[in-house]
């Protein structure tokens, strides 16, 4: 006689009996579960996108990158090897023996920059062809270069008095060198550049929205386990299910890391990006650039023919490394260098940390030593290039060290993120598979009861 009634205060409570009761209760619980699927599939998209990144940025594209950069420096040495030995003649044995032997070990270096190169390419045909194309051409001025130490071999001159069919055949392994095979040397750093600033952009967005999204889906799912406790509460007069009570607990606890793995994720690729790979790729391009600087100074002893144009490129490279406003000549720029230390490529990868003052100290030394050089005209051209080399070792010396410094930084951020990472990933699959089946056996035994 009292069913009825039963049934209609069951209704109003939201409750029934039977197989509209088990709907119910199927309902609440699937609209649970796809919350929790919902968070983890989200915390799963975002971490794979950081871990991609990181990937690019600590292994792939960044590390080609850094390989390029090392390509051009050797390439650029090369040249000053050559030219050294083109000026010094037979006055400077000891001098001429050191750059034939270091040219013999760049060509060495060189070979493998360029196979590294082409395997870091992958199947990147547009870097493949650059690779391939600077083979070619290093190739031919292997042969300009060659013919040039040869010809200067049998001259058998004095420093600094170079014979015109020397000059000849090394101005044009030196344009070869200049015009085409280290513009496209950089290049392929600048393509490399742009896939990692790329990835890391495209990670940051992702994980910007994976935080937004997992914190949202989070939410719900934790609303989504409460409002099934409090139907089964309602339903059969207990106060808490115990498995449902574990799951809103690891539920919340995932949730909490998941954010907190995200965000230190986002910190590891800036961290990476930022104070690891661009620092270190502005200090890379400083190496190269300043070796080229050298060029310029032991080709205006060589050819003082093209001595103006050689100070002029001389005067353009100093100016990426540090930027002085209004230096329209090398005299300018040595005067107003005291208070350039916040442009050009030094400047970048210092970021005005306390370890970059020494290179921008033996840097400025090396400019006083490269307007002694050209203001001593009376002095023989092997002692000028000793005045600069000293300056330039010192120099080369602080700046590697520091790039050292700022490799660390890069490996170590890459290192830490995919450790994060890892730890993430090994416990998310285990997580959605206790968070089920702790769910599902909260349940289980209220279906039962209305069967």
């Amino acid at each position: 006689m009292t069913a009825a009634p039963d049934t209609a205060a069951l209704g109003r409570l939201g409750l029934a009996r039977g197989a509209a009761g088990a709907r119910s209760l199927w309902v609440r619980a699937a609209v649970a579960v796809a919350a929790l699927a919902a968070m983890f599939i989200l915390l799963g998209t975002a971490a794979f996108a950081a871990r991609g990144a990181l990937d690019v940025i600590g292994h792939e594209s960044g590390r080609q990158v850094v390989a390029t950069a090392d390509l051009y420096l050797a390439l650029s040495d090369a040249d000053t090897q050559v030219a050294t030995v083109l000026l010094l003649g037979r006055d400077a044995p000891v001098e001429t023996g050191a750059a034939l032997r270091e040219y013999a070990a760049l060509r060495g270096d060189i070979a493998e920059y360029l196979l590294e190169a082409n395997r870091l390419a992958g199947a990147a045909q547009t870097q493949r062809d650059t690779v391939e194309s600077i083979m070619g051409y290093y190739g031919e001025y292997e042969q300009l270069a060659a013919e040039a130490l040869l010809l200067a071999d049998l001259a058998d001159y004095p420093a600094g008095q170079v014979p015109e069919d020397v000059l000849a055949a090394y101005r044009d392994a030196a344009d070869l060198m200049q015009g085409w095979i280290l513009p496209q040397a950089y290049n392929l750093t600048l393509e490399n550049g742009t896939i990692v600033r790329e990835s890391h952009d495209d990670a940051q967005d992702a994980i910007g929205f994976g935080l937004a999204a997992v914190a949202a889906t989070g939410a719900a799912a934790l609303l989504a386990l409460g409002w099934l406790q409090l139907h089964l509460a309602r339903a059969f007069r207990r106060l808490l299910n115990p498995s449902l009570l574990v799951a809103t607990a690891v539920t919340a606890l995932y949730l909490f890391t998941g954010l907190v793995v995200l965000d230190a994720e986002r910190d590891a690729l800036d961290e990476a990006k930022t104070d690891g790979f661009d620092t270190t790729m502005a200090l890379k391009r400083a190496e190269a650039i300043s070796n080229s600087l050298h060029a310029d100074q032991v080709r205006t002893l060589l050819d003082p023919a093209r001595a103006s144009v050689y100070e002029q490129t001389f005067l353009d490279k100093a100016q990426q490394l540090l930027y002085v406003t209004g230096a329209g000549n090398l005299d300018d720029y040595r005067n107003g260098l005291g208070s350039a230390t916040d442009q050009g490529l030094i400047a970048a990868g210092t970021g005005g940390a306390a370890d970059g003052d020494a290179v921008i100290a033996s840097y400025t030394a090396l400019i006083d030593a490269d307007a002694d050089m050209r203001a001593d005209t009376g002095a023989g051209a092997a002692e000028r290039l000793r005045g600069v080399t000293g300056a330039l070792a010192a120099y080369e010396g602080d700046l590697a060290h520091l790039v050292g410094n700022r490799l660390d930084t890069f490996d170590d951020a890459v290192g830490e993120g995919e450790d994060a990472i890892a730890d993430f990933a090994f416990l998310l699959p285990a997580a959605m598979v206790s968070l089920f089946v702790l769910t599902f056996s909260g349940l289980a035994p209220r279906l039962r009861e209305f069967r």
